[in-house]
């Protein structure tokens, strides 16, 4: 497993793109290997462990080094804790992955992800086939108490709103333009862009039966492009504007995904084989904690 490890570290870290490219370059730094306690691979032997090796391996040294990475970061206020929920697909050529087909032409997997606003780190992900509905995976992400969840409009799922609202934690998300609701109470809607400002309940029988609570419907025009935002929440003590300024944050996500579709292999796979792209994309993963790790440790012996 340490070997294997290594080995497509090399290769996310150098741009490998094939089994034969990584083989070789690597067995050219044979000289060095000894340092990591590892020796020469063969193409072969790589790609029987990138087929047949089980991922939760990896799966667990990405929360070993989320560990590391945490403990490095100032300790925050528990009621403070902001989680982005998000997820984005990546493509593939449908011909050779015929395993994740999800539309007539195109085929892709679908990686989930509870993101820390302030630490910048992805803290619980799921990989799933490209089809996978968003809502549906919210009962696999860990809640916890008191904390505030942005999620955008795919994520819409009454039955979790109303479980965080239970647990005192606060939900931000966009309402669906055909969500059913009544009008508890009007608000006037005070601050720049504010268009209205409700307290409402959700009226459809799905609403009813798993969220029966006050939600706040604040819609909202967006100055750089007019564009009209709907959100709901279970915050009903935050002004209109400060709901819109906070929805905001949830960009961050979507900006660690470009990131890391930009910076780190998982757009190109050297392997066909489900089990070898599952594994691809853990290592990219576990590539930005190593940085992550790296930058923080710099950074602490500057201030040192």
């Amino acid at each position: 497993c340490w070997d294997h490890l290594v080995v497509m570290l090399f290769a996310q870290l150098n741009n490998q793109n094939s089994l034969r490219g990584i083989a070789t370059k690597f067995n050219l730094q044979i000289s060095k290997l000894y340092h990591l306690d590892t020796s020469r691979i063969s193409r072969s032997s790589l790609s029987d462990a990138n087929g047949n090796r089980p991922t939760a391996i990896f799966s667990e040294t990405f929360y070993y080094l989320l560990t590391k990475v945490r403990s490095k970061l100032p300790k925050s206020d528990a009621s403070q804790m902001v989680r982005l929920i998000h997820s984005t697909t990546i493509d593939f050529n449908l011909n050779p992955f015929k395993w994740a087909k999800f539309r007539s032409k195109k085929a892709g997997i679908k990686l989930h992800t509870l993101y820390d606003s302030s630490a910048a780190v992805p803290v619980f992900f799921s990989l799933t086939e490209a089809k996978t509905n968003d809502a549906k995976e919210l009962g696999n992400l860990p809640m916890m108490p008191d904390t505030t969840y942005f999620v955008d409009r795919d994520y819409n799922n009454y039955s979790w709103f109303c479980l965080l609202d239970q647990d005192e934690s606060k939900f931000f998300g966009r309402m669906k333009t055909n969500t059913c609701y009544t009008v508890v109470k009007t608000k006037p809607p005070v601050g720049s862009g504010v268009v209205a400002d409700k307290i409402v309940r959700l009226s459809c029988a799905k609403g009813k039966k798993h969220c029966p609570i006050d939600s706040r419907r604040v819609t909202f025009i967006r100055e750089e492009d007019q564009k009209e935002l709907v959100f709901i929440t279970n915050d009903l003590s935050r002004s209109a504007v400060e709901i819109a300024a906070l929805y905001k944050q949830r960009w961050e996500i979507e900006l660690f995904f470009k990131w890391i579709k930009q910076n780190l292999k998982i757009k190109r796979f050297i392997s066909q084989n489900r089990n070898a792209v599952m594994i691809q994309v853990l290592i990219a993963l576990i590539s930005y904690l190593l940085l992550k790790l790296t930058q923080l440790t710099y950074l602490s012996k500057l201030r040192l």
